[in-house]
């Protein structure tokens, strides 16, 4: 029986090099393309997932700050 290690080996596509990788991704989005497959945005789409993108990020920051009030600022 074999022992856990702890960095976990590479399997599959990780295992390919980076320049290997980048040739096997690029035939598969040419490959979905031409299948019809693949979505492609349209303008309004991708204007609607930017939007959604920077409400959640604006949020969890807003999240993530201490409140004013909690007492983390000098008091006047």
């Amino acid at each position: 029986m074999t022992q856990p290690t702890d960095t976990p080996r590479k399997r599959g596509f990780a295992l390919l090099d980076p320049e290997k990788m980048k040739q096997v991704a690029a035939l598969g989005g040419r490959t979905a393309h031409a299948a019809g497959r693949a979505h492609q945005f349209s303008r309004e789409e991708a204007r609607a997932a930017a939007r959604r993108s920077v409400e959640v990020r604006t949020r969890r920051a807003a999240e993530s700050r201490p409140a004013a009030s909690e007492g983390s600022g000098p008091t006047a």
